[in-house]
């Protein structure tokens, strides 16, 4: 497995993308590839299916 790179933005790259999301009208969405991973390995019931976690 490839290891993740986080980069790390000052204030000025921060606003830079921001203005870049308001012009393409899009949200970037960073998240943890290793917390989403656990994730799934916590609800996976074996055959891919999620089992629902709020129920009793």
């Amino acid at each position: 497995m490839e290891e993740s790179k986080y980069a790390q933005l000052d204030s000025e790259q921060l606003q830079e993308i921001n203005n870049l999301e308001d012009k393409l009208r899009v949200t970037l969405i960073a998240y943890d590839t290793a917390a989403i991973m656990s994730n799934v390995s916590e609800t996976d019931n074996g055959n891919g299916a999620s089992r629902d976690m709020t129920s009793s």
